[in-house]
Parts: C-alpha cells; structure tokens; sequence
C-alpha cells in the first residue's frame, strides 16, 4: 500500500515538473501548438498568446502599444484590426481604442496611468480571423 501511494506521488511531481518546464512554451505535439518558436517580449512589454496570436503589450503612463504576432512567429499585419483595450487601474476603468500604427502593431492613448497591479483586457477582431481576447496584468 505504502508503495503504491509513493509511486502515485512520484508521478504527480513528475507531471507538475513536465508542467512548469512547459511554460517557456516549446510547445509539444498535441498542446494545439505543434513548433518551437521564440515567445520573447521583443518590445520591452509583456507576451500573452491565444490559440492563433501572440500579443506583446507595452503600456506606459497613459498610453498602450499592442505588437501582434501570428502563432508560427511571424509579424501579423494589423492594418485592417479592430482594437479595443479595457483598461483597469486605479480603481477606474477606461476603454482604449488601438488604432494601426504600421506593420503588426497597434496603438491607444487614454487618461489613464498603467502601473503596478493595472489589468488590461485586449479585444482584437482581424480580416479573416474570429475575434479574440486577451488578458495582461502588469506586475
């Protein structure tokens, strides 16, 4: 009995070491993933993807800049996106219109000032794609 529960406990960590490995994200086949790629904020922002993009925010004082990224690396071109960014902070809320600002980023100015512990709501609809939402907490 003893024996059993430690090899049930061994293969519990071992699964939550696979699953902290995983999170510099070279993905493997079967996590919807199938490449190894670079997931580096390349910007100086902050990296959240969904199934299909990668999104790097970067956010200072009252102004958002969102680089898109296809799930294979490459830029996406964001000159036909439809933005918005709900911004947190403060203990207020502000609603941020992006706008394309050339080649995949994106850009929006509010009167708000992203800080420590703002949260940023990301909803992005691009030509050809479904509309996708995203969520960035600025530590």
């Amino acid at each position: 009995m003893i024996r059993r529960i430690a090899v049930v406990l061994a293969a519990l960590a071992m699964g939550a070491w696979v699953a902290v490995a995983d999170e510099g994200h070279n993905h493997v086949e079967g996590d919807g993933h199938e490449h190894a790629h670079d997931h580096a904020a390349k910007h100086g922002g902050i990296v959240e993807h969904t199934d299909h993009h990668h999104y790097e925010l970067v956010a200072k004082g009252g102004t958002l800049e969102v680089y898109v990224t296809h799930e294979n690396g490459e830029a996406e071109d964001t000159s036909a996106a439809k933005a918005t960014a709900t911004v947190l902070a403060d203990g207020k809320t502000a609603q941020v219109t992006l706008t394309p600002a050339g080649g995949n980023a994106l850009k929006g100015t509010g009167s708000f000032n992203a800080g420590k512990g703002t949260t940023i709501v990301l909803s992005l609809t691009m030509p050809d794609h479904e509309p996708e939402q995203v969520r960035f907490k600025l530590d």
